[in-house]
Parts: structure tokens; C-alpha cells; sequence
């Protein structure tokens, strides 16, 4: 049977300079519906820099960025989409992120991020529960996110991408805080709710060997180059 998904995100000789400076260099990968991209690199390697690009942050992080080579987000050129349209098919988190949402009630955090006017409740049930936070909702729309622990907050946060329709899915460090018991919670949920669901996922990190088990497509980062890309197990072999 002829493979018809759908290719949700694609670098091709992708490279970022800010004031000049190489911040990433030919970055080349594509990832389809249903994938998970793990990409590892220790601290220093531009991870961040190159993934960041992709919702198009990094103008908000440097005076200076420019881009060579090219980036498509759903087929379309990333550069070609408003700020708001990237950021809903393309949502980026970090760990900086979750100091961000202690400000913030489960109610307010869901109309912030996704714009829209909130069902009740009720209607919310099945779909919290399937991703592990209805348990966590003691004051339901109400409750404050500073009482979530990490694994809570990042089910919250698949919860958003699910409920935004995103696209690509990008998870910047943020799973390298959890224990393998909570690791093993989170992959279920990514697996069942996350790219089952025509999106793809980047789980960045810098322990890759917890999350090979998961990749479809492996990624070693060193100095803003690739150093490896390829099959999870080719790595190993390589290694």
C-alpha cells in the first residue's frame, strides 16, 4: 500500500546567523504525520536555536536572525505564514515555559492559548481524562496551574496542542524531568492523543538513550551540525 502521509515539516540545507554568527548550519530532515523526531545534542549544540526557528521565536530572542536554505511547515514555506498562523501549527515548549503558567488558572490558560471562547466544563471531560489531567482539575476551570506537577503541566500541554489542531509538536527538554515512571505515562498519552492524530513530534533532550525506544527518526546535534541522522538503531550501531 502506497505511504499517503503527509509531510508536516521539512529543513533542507536550513542554517540560522544572527549579527552573522552561525547559530545552526545545513540542517536537512523531513517528518511526517504520525512521527517523533528525537533530537539530542548536549548543551551548546544549537538545539534550541533550530527548533525555535521553526515557530519562528528566534526573532524574538535575537536582534539580528537571518536565514539561508529552506523550511516548510505543511508543505508551505515557514517564512510565507503570519506569526499567528505558525504558532497554531507549530507549538514550541520549553522549560522556561512552565514558570509562565503558574501565573495563570487551567481556564485562562486554555483561552490563551487557543483563542477560543471555552465549552463548559462537562464537555471537556473525556478528553482531560484521556490525557491525564482531570484528576489534577480540583477547581476545574478554575484550578491554578502552580499546583500541577511537571508531568500535569506537559499532559496540559498536549491537551492545548490537541484542542489547536498543531501540527507540529515541539517538546524542548522539558521530558528530560521526568522519572521513568512518569516518562512511561507521557509516552502512552503521546503515542494514543498526539501523533495518532496526523501530527508529528520533536522531543528534544540531552539524554537520548530514555527516548530512542520512542524515535522514528534519530537526530545527534554537535556544534549547530548534524552528526548523525538516521534510524534509531543505526545509531547504536554506529555508536
Amino acid at each position: 500500500m502506497k505511504n499517503t502521509k503527509k509531510v508536516n515539516l521539512e529543513a533542507v540545507d536550513f542554517s540560522g546567523f544572527s549579527n552573522n554568527v552561525p547559530l545552526f548550519e545545513n540542517i536537512t530532515f523531513s517528518l511526517k504525520e504520525g512521527e517523533i523526531l528525537v533530537l539530542y545534542g548536549p548543551r551548546g549544540s544549537s538545539k534550541s536555536a533550530l527548533l525555535r526557528s521553526f515557530s519562528r521565536l528566534n526573532e524574538e530572542v535575537y536582534d539580528d536572525i537571518k536565514y539561508t536554505g529552506s523550511a516548510f511547515v505543511c508543505q508551505q514555506d515557514l517564512f510565507s505564514y503570519s506569526i499567528k498562523e505558525i504558532r497554531n501549527l507549530v507549538l514550541y515548549v520549553d522549560t522556561n515555559f512552565f514558570e509562565a503558567l503558574d501565573y495563570l488558572s487551567f481556564g485562562e490558560f486554555l483561552e490563551l492559548a487557543t483563542g477560543n471562547e471555552m465549552l463548559s466544563f462537562d464537555d471537556y471531560i473525556p478528553l482531560l481524562d484521556d490525557f491525564g489531567v482531570l484528576k489534577a482539575l480540583t477547581d476545574k476551570f478554575d484550578t491554578k496551574l502552580s499546583t500541577f506537577y511537571v508531568l500535569e503541566k506537559i499532559s496540559a500541554l498536549l491537551f492545548v496542542a490537541y484542542l489547536k489542531k498543531s501540527k507540529v509538536i515541539i517538546l524542548d527538554c522539558i521530558l528530560d524531568h521526568l522519572d521513568d515512571e512518569h516518562l512511561n505515562k507521557i509516552s502512552k498519552i503521546l503515542r494514543k492523543n498526539v501523533v495518532s492524530n496526523e501530527k508529528s513530534l520533536i522531543i528534544a533532550t540531552r539524554f537520548f538513550k530514555r527516548f530512542l525506544p520512542l524515535a522514528d527518526l534519530f537526530i545527534s546535534m554537535k556544534n549547530g551540525k548534524i552528526e548523525f541522522r538516521g534510524e534509531p538503531r543505526e545509531y547504536t550501531i554506529a555508536r
